[in-house]
Protein backbone atom coordinates (compact mmCIF):
# COMPACT_ATOMS: atom_id res chain seq x y z
CA UNK A 1 0.00 0.00 0.00
CA UNK A 2 1.10 3.52 -0.73
CA UNK A 3 0.16 6.74 0.99
CA UNK A 4 -3.13 8.63 0.92
CA UNK A 5 -4.22 9.28 -2.65
CA UNK A 6 -1.70 6.86 -4.16
CA UNK A 7 -3.10 3.99 -6.26
CA UNK A 8 -2.64 0.36 -5.23
CA UNK A 9 -0.86 -2.20 -7.33
CA UNK A 10 -3.03 -3.91 -9.92
CA UNK A 11 -4.69 -7.10 -8.60
CA UNK A 12 -3.12 -10.42 -9.72
CA UNK A 13 -6.57 -11.53 -10.93
CA UNK A 14 -9.30 -9.24 -12.27
CA UNK A 15 -12.01 -8.17 -9.79
CA UNK A 16 -10.09 -9.32 -6.72
CA UNK A 17 -11.13 -7.97 -3.34
CA UNK A 18 -8.45 -6.14 -1.35
CA UNK A 19 -7.98 -7.74 2.09
CA UNK A 20 -5.71 -6.38 4.80
CA UNK A 21 -3.97 -9.17 6.74
CA UNK A 22 -2.41 -8.26 10.07
CA UNK A 23 0.89 -9.50 11.42
CA UNK A 24 1.40 -11.42 14.65
CA UNK A 25 2.49 -9.70 17.87
CA UNK A 26 6.12 -9.67 16.66
CA UNK A 27 5.29 -8.03 13.35
CA UNK A 28 5.81 -11.29 11.43
CA UNK A 29 3.60 -13.32 9.13
CA UNK A 30 3.01 -17.04 8.78
CA UNK A 31 3.54 -18.70 5.40
CA UNK A 32 2.79 -22.13 3.96
CA UNK A 33 4.43 -23.68 0.90
CA UNK A 34 1.94 -24.87 -1.74
CA UNK A 35 4.42 -27.55 -2.83
CA UNK A 36 5.92 -29.21 0.27
CA UNK A 37 3.33 -27.75 2.71
CA UNK A 38 6.10 -26.53 5.04
CA UNK A 39 5.22 -23.71 7.44
CA UNK A 40 7.42 -20.80 8.57
CA UNK A 41 7.30 -17.18 9.71
CA UNK A 42 9.02 -14.18 8.17
CA UNK A 43 8.21 -10.72 6.88
CA UNK A 44 5.20 -10.14 4.65
CA UNK A 45 6.88 -10.71 1.28
CA UNK A 46 7.75 -14.38 0.90
CA UNK A 47 9.31 -15.37 -2.44
CA UNK A 48 10.95 -18.71 -1.63
CA UNK A 49 10.05 -21.76 0.47
CA UNK A 50 12.89 -22.19 3.01
CA UNK A 51 12.47 -25.98 2.93
CA UNK A 52 12.14 -27.06 -0.72
CA UNK A 53 13.32 -23.85 -2.42
CA UNK A 54 10.29 -23.43 -4.69
CA UNK A 55 9.71 -19.84 -5.83
CA UNK A 56 6.25 -18.29 -6.12
CA UNK A 57 4.32 -15.05 -5.66
CA UNK A 58 3.88 -13.93 -2.05
CA UNK A 59 0.09 -14.48 -2.08
CA UNK A 60 0.71 -18.14 -2.99
CA UNK A 61 2.47 -18.62 0.37
CA UNK A 62 -0.50 -17.67 2.56
CA UNK A 63 -0.83 -19.76 5.73
CA UNK A 64 -3.90 -21.86 6.49
CA UNK A 65 -4.99 -19.35 9.14
CA UNK A 66 -4.71 -16.51 6.64
CA UNK A 67 -6.73 -18.48 4.10
CA UNK A 68 -9.51 -18.96 6.66
CA UNK A 69 -9.51 -15.26 7.52
CA UNK A 70 -9.53 -14.16 3.86
CA UNK A 71 -12.29 -16.61 2.99
CA UNK A 72 -14.42 -15.32 5.88
CA UNK A 73 -13.71 -11.70 4.98
CA UNK A 74 -14.62 -12.15 1.31
CA UNK A 75 -17.77 -14.15 2.07
CA UNK A 76 -18.94 -11.60 4.63
CA UNK A 77 -18.22 -8.65 2.35
CA UNK A 78 -19.86 -10.27 -0.66
CA UNK A 79 -22.94 -11.23 1.35
CA UNK A 80 -23.17 -7.73 2.76
CA UNK A 81 -22.98 -6.08 -0.65
CA UNK A 82 -25.70 -8.38 -1.94
CA UNK A 83 -28.09 -8.18 1.02
CA UNK A 84 -27.47 -4.97 2.97
CA UNK A 85 -28.73 -1.66 1.65
CA UNK A 86 -27.32 1.52 3.13
CA UNK A 87 -26.02 -0.34 6.16
CA UNK A 88 -22.82 -1.58 7.76
CA UNK A 89 -21.05 -4.93 7.41
CA UNK A 90 -18.88 -5.53 10.47
CA UNK A 91 -15.96 -7.88 10.99
CA UNK A 92 -15.19 -7.17 14.63
CA UNK A 93 -11.43 -7.40 15.13
CA UNK A 94 -11.92 -6.85 18.89
CA UNK A 95 -13.28 -10.39 18.98
CA UNK A 96 -9.97 -11.59 17.56
CA UNK A 97 -7.99 -9.70 20.20
CA UNK A 98 -10.15 -11.05 23.01
CA UNK A 99 -9.76 -14.63 21.75
CA UNK A 100 -5.96 -14.50 21.81
CA UNK A 101 -4.45 -16.81 24.40
CA UNK A 102 -7.78 -18.37 25.36
CA UNK A 103 -8.85 -21.96 25.05
CA UNK A 104 -12.00 -22.96 23.26
CA UNK A 105 -13.47 -22.06 19.86
CA UNK A 106 -12.00 -19.09 18.04
CA UNK A 107 -13.77 -16.89 15.47
CA UNK A 108 -13.72 -18.19 11.91
CA UNK A 109 -11.46 -15.29 10.96
CA UNK A 110 -9.00 -15.74 13.85
CA UNK A 111 -5.38 -15.72 12.63
CA UNK A 112 -2.84 -17.30 14.98
CA UNK A 113 0.69 -17.93 13.72
CA UNK A 114 3.14 -20.29 15.44
CA UNK A 115 6.76 -19.68 16.38
CA UNK A 116 9.07 -22.30 14.90
CA UNK A 117 12.55 -23.57 15.82
CA UNK A 118 15.40 -21.70 14.10
CA UNK A 119 15.32 -17.91 13.89
CA UNK A 120 17.86 -16.05 11.76
CA UNK A 121 18.33 -12.81 9.86
CA UNK A 122 19.61 -13.47 6.35
CA UNK A 123 23.13 -12.07 5.88
CA UNK A 124 22.40 -11.34 2.21
CA UNK A 125 19.14 -9.39 2.46
CA UNK A 126 18.47 -8.94 6.20
CA UNK A 127 15.11 -10.75 6.17
CA UNK A 128 13.94 -12.39 9.40
CA UNK A 129 13.19 -16.12 9.08
CA UNK A 130 11.70 -18.51 11.64
CA UNK A 131 11.86 -22.08 10.31
CA UNK A 132 11.56 -25.64 11.51
CA UNK A 133 14.94 -27.33 11.69
CA UNK A 134 18.32 -25.63 11.43
CA UNK A 135 19.07 -25.11 7.74
CA UNK A 136 17.07 -23.57 4.91
CA UNK A 137 16.69 -20.88 2.30
CA UNK A 138 15.94 -17.27 3.14
CA UNK A 139 12.27 -16.83 2.23
CA UNK A 140 12.90 -13.39 0.72
CA UNK A 141 16.00 -13.84 -1.46
CA UNK A 142 16.65 -17.60 -1.50
CA UNK A 143 20.16 -17.50 0.02
CA UNK A 144 20.85 -20.61 2.09
CA UNK A 145 21.79 -20.08 5.74
CA UNK A 146 24.22 -23.04 6.03
CA UNK A 147 27.38 -20.96 5.58
CA UNK A 148 26.03 -18.26 7.89
CA UNK A 149 25.47 -20.92 10.56
CA UNK A 150 28.84 -22.57 9.93
CA UNK A 151 30.73 -19.29 10.30
CA UNK A 152 28.78 -17.80 13.19
CA UNK A 153 28.02 -20.92 15.24
CA UNK A 154 30.09 -23.97 14.36
CA UNK A 155 33.53 -22.44 13.75
CA UNK A 156 33.49 -20.33 16.96
CA UNK A 157 32.30 -23.37 18.94
CA UNK A 158 35.12 -25.52 17.56
CA UNK A 159 37.75 -22.88 18.36
CA UNK A 160 36.34 -22.33 21.84
CA UNK A 161 36.36 -26.06 22.50
CA UNK A 162 39.97 -26.27 21.35
CA UNK A 163 40.98 -23.34 23.56
CA UNK A 164 39.18 -24.81 26.57
CA UNK A 165 41.43 -27.86 26.87
CA UNK A 166 39.36 -30.25 24.76
CA UNK A 167 41.79 -32.82 23.27
CA UNK A 168 42.73 -31.64 19.77
CA UNK A 169 42.01 -35.13 18.43
CA UNK A 170 38.37 -34.78 19.53
CA UNK A 171 38.09 -31.39 17.84
CA UNK A 172 39.40 -32.94 14.60
CA UNK A 173 36.56 -35.47 14.73
CA UNK A 174 33.99 -32.78 15.49
CA UNK A 175 35.28 -30.42 12.81
CA UNK A 176 35.29 -32.98 9.99
CA UNK A 177 31.88 -34.28 11.08
CA UNK A 178 30.50 -30.72 11.03
CA UNK A 179 31.83 -30.24 7.51
CA UNK A 180 30.32 -33.58 6.50
CA UNK A 181 26.92 -32.31 7.69
CA UNK A 182 27.46 -29.01 5.86
CA UNK A 183 28.20 -30.75 2.56
CA UNK A 184 25.28 -33.12 3.09
CA UNK A 185 22.79 -30.24 3.23
CA UNK A 186 23.86 -28.87 -0.15
CA UNK A 187 24.11 -32.36 -1.61
CA UNK A 188 20.48 -33.10 -0.71
CA UNK A 189 19.36 -29.86 -2.34
CA UNK A 190 21.28 -30.58 -5.54
CA UNK A 191 19.89 -34.12 -5.63
CA UNK A 192 16.39 -32.68 -5.39
CA UNK A 193 16.88 -29.82 -7.85
CA UNK A 194 19.14 -31.33 -10.54
CA UNK A 195 17.93 -34.27 -12.67
CA UNK A 196 20.30 -37.21 -12.18
CA UNK A 197 20.48 -40.98 -12.08
CA UNK A 198 19.29 -43.00 -9.13
CA UNK A 199 22.89 -44.02 -8.37
CA UNK A 200 24.04 -40.41 -8.12
CA UNK A 201 21.02 -39.44 -6.05
CA UNK A 202 21.82 -42.25 -3.63
CA UNK A 203 25.44 -41.12 -3.36
CA UNK A 204 24.41 -37.57 -2.53
CA UNK A 205 21.65 -38.39 -0.07
CA UNK A 206 22.62 -41.66 1.61
CA UNK A 207 26.40 -41.62 2.01
CA UNK A 208 28.89 -39.58 4.00
CA UNK A 209 31.44 -36.94 2.94
CA UNK A 210 34.45 -37.83 5.09
CA UNK A 211 37.01 -38.19 2.30
CA UNK A 212 38.20 -34.91 0.82
CA UNK A 213 39.39 -36.36 -2.50
CA UNK A 214 36.05 -38.09 -3.02
CA UNK A 215 34.01 -35.01 -2.11
CA UNK A 216 36.11 -32.80 -4.36
CA UNK A 217 35.85 -35.20 -7.30
CA UNK A 218 32.06 -35.48 -7.01
CA UNK A 219 31.37 -31.77 -6.71
CA UNK A 220 33.83 -30.79 -9.43
CA UNK A 221 32.91 -33.61 -11.82
CA UNK A 222 29.14 -33.45 -11.42
CA UNK A 223 28.49 -29.74 -10.74
CA UNK A 224 31.71 -27.90 -11.71
CA UNK A 225 32.16 -26.78 -8.08
CA UNK A 226 35.76 -26.92 -6.85
CA UNK A 227 35.65 -26.69 -3.07
CA UNK A 228 39.46 -26.31 -3.02
CA UNK A 229 39.45 -23.28 -5.29
CA UNK A 230 42.08 -20.77 -4.14
CA UNK A 231 43.66 -23.20 -1.64
CA UNK A 232 47.29 -24.10 -2.36
CA UNK A 233 48.48 -27.68 -2.82
CA UNK A 234 50.15 -27.83 0.59
CA UNK A 235 46.94 -26.93 2.37
CA UNK A 236 44.96 -29.39 0.23
CA UNK A 237 47.35 -32.19 1.21
CA UNK A 238 47.09 -31.14 4.86
CA UNK A 239 43.28 -31.21 4.65
CA UNK A 240 43.26 -34.64 3.03
CA UNK A 241 45.54 -35.99 5.77
CA UNK A 242 43.35 -34.54 8.54
CA UNK A 243 40.23 -36.03 6.98
CA UNK A 244 41.94 -39.43 7.03
CA UNK A 245 43.11 -38.91 10.60
CA UNK A 246 39.50 -38.34 11.64
CA UNK A 247 38.89 -41.97 10.66
CA UNK A 248 41.86 -43.08 12.74
CA UNK A 249 40.59 -41.21 15.80
CA UNK A 250 36.99 -42.27 15.26
CA UNK A 251 37.50 -45.95 14.55
CA UNK A 252 41.03 -46.93 15.67
CA UNK A 253 41.35 -44.97 18.90
CA UNK A 254 44.16 -42.91 17.34
CA UNK A 255 46.28 -45.91 16.30
CA UNK A 256 47.68 -45.81 12.76
CA UNK A 257 46.60 -48.63 10.45
CA UNK A 258 47.77 -49.65 7.00
CA UNK A 259 44.75 -48.06 5.34
CA UNK A 260 45.78 -44.66 6.67
CA UNK A 261 49.41 -45.10 5.60
CA UNK A 262 48.44 -46.16 2.08
CA UNK A 263 45.86 -43.41 1.58
CA UNK A 264 47.73 -40.53 3.19
CA UNK A 265 51.35 -41.20 2.25
CA UNK A 266 52.18 -39.84 5.72
CA UNK A 267 55.83 -40.74 6.36
CA UNK A 268 55.94 -39.05 9.76
CA UNK A 269 54.20 -41.96 11.51
CA UNK A 270 54.54 -45.75 11.61
CA UNK A 271 52.08 -48.63 11.62
CA UNK A 272 50.30 -48.98 14.99
CA UNK A 273 51.75 -45.70 16.24
CA UNK A 274 49.39 -43.68 18.42
CA UNK A 275 49.15 -40.21 16.91
CA UNK A 276 48.15 -36.90 18.48
CA UNK A 277 47.48 -33.38 17.22
CA UNK A 278 48.57 -29.96 18.35
CA UNK A 279 46.29 -26.97 18.69
CA UNK A 280 47.94 -24.98 15.93
CA UNK A 281 47.26 -27.67 13.33
CA UNK A 282 43.64 -28.02 14.41
CA UNK A 283 43.07 -24.26 14.26
CA UNK A 284 44.56 -24.41 10.77
CA UNK A 285 42.14 -27.22 9.90
CA UNK A 286 39.12 -25.23 11.11
CA UNK A 287 40.15 -22.19 9.06
CA UNK A 288 40.59 -24.27 5.92
CA UNK A 289 37.24 -26.00 6.43
CA UNK A 290 35.65 -22.56 6.50
CA UNK A 291 37.23 -21.81 3.12
CA UNK A 292 35.94 -25.12 1.71
CA UNK A 293 32.48 -24.26 3.00
CA UNK A 294 32.60 -20.80 1.41
CA UNK A 295 33.57 -22.29 -1.96
CA UNK A 296 30.72 -24.79 -1.83
CA UNK A 297 28.18 -22.12 -0.86
CA UNK A 298 29.35 -19.83 -3.67
CA UNK A 299 29.30 -22.65 -6.22
CA UNK A 300 25.82 -23.74 -5.18
CA UNK A 301 24.45 -20.23 -5.65
CA UNK A 302 26.08 -19.97 -9.07
CA UNK A 303 23.80 -22.86 -10.03
CA UNK A 304 20.82 -21.45 -8.11
CA UNK A 305 21.24 -17.67 -7.90
CA UNK A 306 19.43 -15.76 -5.13
CA UNK A 307 16.80 -13.17 -6.00
CA UNK A 308 18.59 -9.87 -6.56
CA UNK A 309 15.78 -7.47 -5.61
CA UNK A 310 15.74 -8.01 -1.81
CA UNK A 311 19.55 -8.09 -1.67
CA UNK A 312 19.89 -4.84 -3.64
CA UNK A 313 17.26 -3.11 -1.49
CA UNK A 314 19.00 -4.26 1.71
CA UNK A 315 22.42 -3.05 0.54
CA UNK A 316 21.01 0.32 -0.50
CA UNK A 317 19.26 0.69 2.85
CA UNK A 318 22.45 -0.16 4.74
CA UNK A 319 24.37 2.38 2.68
CA UNK A 320 21.80 5.10 3.46
CA UNK A 321 21.97 4.30 7.16
CA UNK A 322 25.76 4.46 7.07
CA UNK A 323 25.67 7.87 5.33
CA UNK A 324 23.13 9.15 7.86
CA UNK A 325 25.25 8.04 10.80
CA UNK A 326 28.46 9.39 9.29
CA UNK A 327 27.57 12.23 6.87
CA UNK A 328 31.27 13.02 6.30
CA UNK A 329 31.82 9.70 4.55
CA UNK A 330 32.00 10.02 0.74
Amino acid sequence: MGGIGQPWNAPPVAECLAVMVGSDSQGKFGHRCPSCEGYWRSGPWANVCPYCGIRAEDYQFLSEAQHRYIRHYCETLTEGMQTVENGDVVIDMDVVAEAAGKDGPKPAFYVSEESQQRKFDCVACGEYNDILGRYGYCSACGTRNDLQDFESQIVPALRASLNNATPPEDVVKDAVSAFDTFVGQYAKQMAALVPMTKQRTTRLTKQRFHQLADVRAILRGWFDIDICDGIDDGDVQFLARMFLRRHVYEHNGGEVDQVYLDASGDSTVRLKQHIRENREDVHRLVGLLQRLATNLHRGFHELFPPIEGPIKYFNETQARIARYRNPKRP
